[in-house]
């Protein structure tokens, strides 16, 4: 571990962002770039995944079963298909990288953009209820 890393780039700028207010008020923060997957289940339900932290709300739509696996693809109309079957496409938050700044995990979506789903963010989650480890490594 670069201690001096950490004592001298990483902890001054998140004590500098948490005094900013870059936390989101929470306490022992942890930035966590958040990828979109998408799913795809049989039937149309209104069902949205508990990780769809995004807010992305499901399509209804269709795939030709009559197509090979990865032939399949979604659509909104079962026009010209062989074989429709009725599916509903949903978008699942996957945690990807996390960070103990924001600056960092905000530079790592911006250079890793190619990689990621266009609507991929940054989310603060906390290091946990009474983490006495997390709470004595970064108190002042």
């Amino acid at each position: 571990m670069n201690l001096n890393y950490l004592i001298n780039s990483i902890l001054p700028q998140r004590l500098k962002e948490i005094e900013e207010g870059k936390n989101r008020g929470t306490a022992n923060p942890i930035y966590v770039v958040m990828n979109i997957s998408i799913g795809i289940c049989l039937g149309w339900n209104e069902y949205t995944m508990t990780t769809n932290i995004a807010g992305i709300e499901p399509k209804n739509g269709y795939v030709d079963m009559a197509k090979d696996d990865e032939d399949r693809k979604f659509k909104l109309s079962d026009k010209g298909m062989k074989n429709p079957e009725q599916v509903t496409k949903y978008y699942i938050d996957r945690p990807v990288a996390f960070f103990l700044t924001s600056k960092a995990a905000h530079e790592y979506l911006e250079y890793q953009s190619h990689n990621l789903h266009k609507k991929a963010y940054v989310y603060v989650f906390h290091a946990g209820y009474k983490n006495v480890e997390m709470e004595n490594l970064f108190s002042k």
